[in-house]
């Protein structure tokens, strides 16, 4: 039936996973919790393309460098720049500034072909950490995920499951794990089910 309603349902504010509550299991064998993870919620997320004139203008507004080569990220505090292709990236920034940034981007490159399109709503960002956070990856996703083939400040795009998804290694033990907001539900119950043995707490 159609809604003939003259009102219009507000979204806003309302993140990937607002449905879903915080959940805990212990680990089975008593010892410390295997993973920790929850939503970054309002994580502000634009995606860039282009090539010349980009390097210097992120980081005058972002203070992130490039990252120096293919799969891999730079940090500067809370902010991300995620090598996704030749010349594509993912800026990931405090939630609220992505307008500003968008802005102050278009205004300083002026000398090459690019693109900054805001993509906060279509992506998910989860915080995965914990000491068997990758042997909970390492189930669904065909990475070597071992910390010295894919150490802190690597990324890579693969599958998790039957979920597309973008990984960072933070450190050793923390990664940021990106996906479509439309597969952030099953992301989240595929991650807790397969850290069932080593315990496991959601964060909502």
């Amino acid at each position: 039936m159609a809604n003939l309603s003259s009102s219009k349902p507000d979204f806003s504010g309302q993140t990937a996973l607002a449905g879903i509550a915080s959940s805990t299991s212990a680990n089975p064998d008593g010892g410390a919790i295997g993973l920790v993870f929850g939503e970054m919620a309002h994580l502000g997320k634009l995606n860039l393309r282009g090539q010349n004139g980009l390097a210097k203008a992120v980081k005058a507004v972002t203070g992130c460098t490039f990252p120096p080569k293919a799969n891999r990220f730079q940090s500067a505090g809370d902010r991300h720049v995620v090598w996704l292709g030749p010349d594509e990236y993912l800026l990931l920034c405090e939630a609220g500034k992505e307008q500003e940034l968008q802005d102050s981007l278009h205004s300083m490159i002026t000398s090459s072909h690019f693109a900054v399109t805001d993509v906060s709503d279509s992506l998910c960002a989860l915080s995965l950490r914990g000491p068997a956070v990758r042997a909970v990856l390492a189930k669904g996703c065909g990475l070597d995920l071992h910390p010295t083939q894919f150490a802190a400040g690597q990324s890579a795009q693969s599958l998790l499951a039957l979920s597309a998804v973008t990984l960072m290694a933070v450190a050793d033990d923390a990664f940021i794990l990106i996906c479509r907001t439309s597969f952030a539900p099953y992301v989240q119950r595929w991650l807790a089910d397969a850290s069932l043995e080593y315990g496991y707490q959601y964060i909502a």
